[in-house]
């Protein structure tokens, strides 16, 4: 996740200048059929899930919110974790395969324990937005078809929020999650009525079906939204923070990570230091009267496109930064990738400013979409120049590179070709994460940014720098989610908005925001072992090469099945 964009539709279609293979595959083990019962899991228990993974089959079901479904739900899991447990691997890929299935089902087990989200999550009964615009979104199968599923969720919406009455237990809810859950909420009213016009066209001589279906949807949405002010807020005590324990089993099981939460907080504090330096440095020769980095980079602000221009502009740059790689053959491209920027959908709004959703890596069609969030027309006009502000040229250049190429949308675009069964439905953000930071600083590394540019993509290298202090000062140390705001407002210079928005996610999502910085140094560490053992014969191309063709593996278990 990166920051807010600006705009309308706006499609970025391109095709392979080279292609890539993942490397060659053990012989089929007991791990191909472990991994199947996971997915069956998955589907039967989740069809929201399902959906977003391209297994269409329940795509008319939303998720049972209850807790008899989570108790039989765990049951599989805990049985599918003691087989996972004692099965025995062929070879390096396959024992890749089987600690990334144990450590799914060991998170999610702990997790549901810690975090009892039926009772304490209630943005949890809002995500049916999310499973709405996942069938929505890419056309896999007939418009008809996907009209009636959506239909269908939209009908169960009540349920839902009915559920959510029953299962809250306000006092245990920190009062960080209900505001991002009433924000959700609010947001139903203008997500639905944005698809009844195409839900209508796929529909016709449907109309009163639609709109009953929009207006039951929409009434649920506002009487939750309306509840969880009147009866969850007040009585909203819970702590966010998961304690020093839940963090570094988090950090073992899904990052692999065995440093303990001391050892990363003093790696982000390192590359906070060298990045304050580093931008102390190219303030000085951009303004050599310039007191320090942070008014230089407030200046860089204030270059900004209008509103109207925000997305060409963020087009233009996508192809540059493609053209640019494709001349220096540093990373390899897969065929037919296609990418597409639009709007955020507004039930996410209130904690993304801008993030890449992929394809599903079972859907033939392969289509990713960049969500960049528009200005809110209700806004001031200062509130929208703050917003605008964060479009600035430079960020603009280091968004392209981070989002699309050759961050998120490459990577993931050939992380989806690898055959593994466990790959394609996992995926932790130490690598996905990790690749997009590491493909700023490889830009860096090729001469690509102008010092203004490079100043701007240094800036959001200090704040993931500064993700790792406040990841774990949140939920290990004690620190509220103001005193989180206030840091990243002074010491990185983001703006207000921008900053409450970053500490929502943060909260809600315990060690993803250090898995950017963590997830660089994992890279960077493992290329230098590849070049020491490549020596003269190493190359970029190669490195990225392989290292993409494994999928979206923790860094740690990549070096092991690498034989570094």
């Amino acid at each position: 996740m990166r920051r807010a964009a600006v705009g309308a539709l706006v499609a970025v279609c391109v095709t392979a200048c080279a292609s890539s293979s993942p490397p060659p595959r053990a012989p089929a083990s007991s791990t191909d059929s472990l991994a199947r019962r996971y997915l069956a899991i998955v589907e039967e228990t989740s069809p929201e899930t399902a959906t977003t993974l391209g297994r269409h089959e329940r795509d008319h079901l939303l998720d049972d919110r209850s807790f008899e479904a989570e108790r039989a739900r765990l049951d599989r899991e805990r049985a599918l974790l003691r087989d996972v447990s004692a099965a025995r691997a062929l070879g390096p890929e396959d024992a890749t395969d089987l600690a990334i299935l144990r450590a799914e089902l060991e998170v999610d087990l702990a997790r549901t324990a810690w975090e009892r989200p039926l009772a304490r999550r209630p943005d949890l009964y809002a995500s049916p937005m999310n499973a709405v615009f996942a069938i929505l979104a890419r056309d896999t199968a007939p418009a008809a078809i996907r009209g009636e599923r959506v239909l269908s969720r939209m009908r169960a919406v009540p349920a839902v929020v009915a559920h959510a009455k029953r299962n809250l237990s306000p006092a245990e809810i920190p009062p960080e999650w209900v505001t991002v859950a009433i924000d959700m909420a609010k947001s139903a009213r203008a997500f639905f009525a944005a698809q009844e016009p195409s839900l209508r066209a796929s529909l016709p001589g449907r109309d009163d079906d639609v709109r009953r279906a929009v207006e039951q949807a929409t009434g649920a949405y506002d009487d939750y939204a309306g509840f969880l002010a009147r009866e969850v807020a007040p009585r909203a005590k819970g702590d966010f923070a998961i304690g020093r324990a839940a963090f570094e089993q988090l950090l073992r099981s899904s990052y692999h990570l065995e440093r303990d939460v001391d050892e990363l907080r003093a790696e982000g504090v390192r590359v906070l230091d060298a990045t304050r330096a580093e931008l102390t440095r190219l303030a000085k020769r951009l303004d050599p009267a310039a007191s320090g980095f942070l008014p230089v980079l407030a200046a860089l602000k204030k270059k900004h496109p209008t509103a109207d221009e925000v997305l060409p502009t963020y087009r233009r740059e996508v192809a540059r930064v493609r053209r640019f790689l494709v001349e220096r053959r540093v990373v390899p491209f897969p065929e037919g990738d296609d990418c597409e920027v639009i709007e955020t959908p507004v039930f996410l709004r209130s904690t993304l400013t801008a993030a890449y959703d992929q394809a599903p890596p079972f859907d033939p069609v392969t289509k990713g979409f960049f969500f960049v969030t528009p200005v809110d027309p209700a806004a001031s006009p200062e509130e929208r120049e703050a917003v605008l502000r964060e479009h600035d040229y430079g960020d603009v250049v280091d968004t392209a590179v981070h989002e699309v190429y050759p961050g998120h949308h490459l990577q993931l675009s050939i992380a989806r070709r690898h055959p593994s069964l466990v790959r394609k439905i996992t995926g932790p953000s130490i690598f996905a994460e990790g690749w997009a930071l590491y493909a700023e600083e490889l830009l860096a590394e090729l001469g690509y940014y102008t010092d203004e540019e490079r100043m701007m993509q240094l800036s959001w290298t200090l704040v993931r720098a500064l993700r790792v202090v406040l990841d774990v000062d949140l939920h290990t140390r004690g620190m509220s989610a103001a005193q989180a705001t206030a840091l990243l407002m002074s010491e990185v210079g983001l703006g207000e908005p921008l900053a409450k928005s970053e500490v929502a996610r943060y909260v809600m999502t315990p060690t993803q925001p250090m898995s950017y910085l963590l997830g660089r140094e994992e890279i960077l560490r493992l290329r230098e072992k590849v070049k020491a053992r490549d020596g003269a014969r190493f190359s970029l191309l190669r490195f990225h090469e392989d290292l993409l063709g494994r999928g979206t593996v923790a860094p740690a278990l990549l070096a092991r099945e690498m034989g570094l």
